[in-house]
C-alpha cells in the first residue's frame, strides 16, 4: 500500500481544495474498489450530495468527514495519487475515480494496479477499522522519545528491516522507506535491532525523522507521469530515493555498489555493503 509520506502528501495538498466542497456525481471503475458496497451504484449514491466537512489522515488512510456523521475511507493502493481537477478534466488510463463537485471542479483518485480500496461508512465506525488496530509509533502525529524508541528496538529483537517495515512498529515505512532510512543511518538491513548501541538507536532516530520529512518536501515517490505505461515515474527516477531501486549503481556516500537481495526470512532489500554495517 501506499506509505506514509506520500499519504501524508496527499492530505496537505488535498484538505485546502476540498474541504467544504458538495459531491455532485461519483464515476468509479473497476467495482472491487468499493467492494464493502457491493455495487458502484451503491457508492455513487451514498457520497451523493454530501459535504465534505474535513480531511484527516490516520496511519495510512484518508478520512473524509462528511456530513450527517459519514465518512468516506480511502486506503490507496501501492502506488496511488489523488488530485484536484476541472469539472471536465478527461481521465487518464489509470483513473479510477473521479468525484465531481457542485460548484464546479473534481477530485481524481488514479491507482496504478489497482489494490485500493474506498467506502463510506458511519463516523463512529471509524476507530474500529481492521486497518487501524495495532499500529505503531506515527513519527508525524507525535514526537517519538529515542529512549522509547530505543526501548521498542531492544523488544523486537528482529531484523532491522523487518522491525522497519513492521507497520506495528512505526506507521508506514514499507520496503521504500525501511530501506532509505536504514541506508541513511548506515545499518545494515539485517542486523538485529537489539544489538544497536546508543549512538546507533540516535542515528537511526534522527533517519527516520530525516527521511520521511524530505519525502514530503519532495512530493513523495508517486509521481504521476504519462510518459510510462504505468502511469507513474519509475523509482529509480525519482530523485530523493538514494538506494531503492539503484541496485548496481553507486551509493551516495562511497560510490560501492548497491546491492539488491534476500536478507533471510523471505525478506528482500537494497543496501551497500560498504556503507551499511
Amino acid at each position: 500500500m501506499t506509505q506514509l509520506p506520500e499519504v501524508e502528501v496527499l492530505k496537505r495538498d488535498l484538505e485546502k481544495e476540498i474541504v467544504g466542497k458538495k459531491v455532485k456525481d461519483v464515476w468509479l471503475s473497476p467495482a472491487d474498489l468499493c467492494k464493502r458496497h457491493g455495487t458502484i451504484k451503491d457508492f455513487s449514491q451514498t457520497l451523493s450530495d454530501r459535504k465534505i466537512l474535513e480531511l484527516e489522515r490516520r496511519g495510512t488512510l484518508l478520512l473524509f468527514g462528511l456530513d450527517e456523521d459519514k465518512t468516506l475511507v480511502v486506503i490507496p493502493g501501492t502506488r496511488a495519487r489523488m488530485s484536484k481537477e476541472t469539472a471536465n478534466e478527461d481521465r487518464l488510463p489509470l483513473t479510477r475515480m473521479t468525484m465531481t463537485f457542485t460548484t464546479g471542479g473534481s477530485l481524481h483518485y488514479h491507482d496504478a494496479e489497482p489494490d485500493g480500496e474506498l467506502f463510506v461508512i458511519d463516523t463512529d465506525q471509524v476507530a474500529d477499522l481492521p486497518e487501524l488496530q495495532n499500529l505503531g509509533m506515527d513519527p508525524l502525529a507525535e514526537p517519538i522519545p529515542w529512549p522509547v524508541f530505543a526501548q521498542a528496538l531492544t523488544d523486537r529483537a528482529d531484523m532491522m528491516k523487518a522491525v522497519m517495515a513492521d507497520d506495528s512498529f512505526v506507521v508506514g515505512l514499507g520496503d521504500i522507506y525501511s530501506d532509505e532510512i536504514l541506508f541513511e543511518a548506515g545499518l545494515a538491513p539485517s542486523r538485529e535491532s537489539a544489538t544497536l548501541s546508543s549512538q546507533e538507536v540516535r542515528r537511526l532516530h534522527r533517519a527516520i525523522l530525516e527521511v520521511i520529512y524530505e519525502a514530503i518536501k519532495q512530493g513523495g515517490t508517486d509521481q504521476l507521469s504519462e510518459e510510462y505505461p504505468e502511469g507513474f515515474l519509475p523509482y529509480d527516477e525519482v530523485d530523493h530515493l538514494k538506494i531503492y531501486g539503484r541496485e548496481g549503481q553507486p551509493d551516495a556516500r562511497s560510490r560501492a555498489t548497491i546491492e539488491y537481495g534476500k536478507i533471510g526470512k523471505g525478506l528482500y532489500a537494497y543496501y551497500s555493503p560498504k556503507t551499511q554495517t
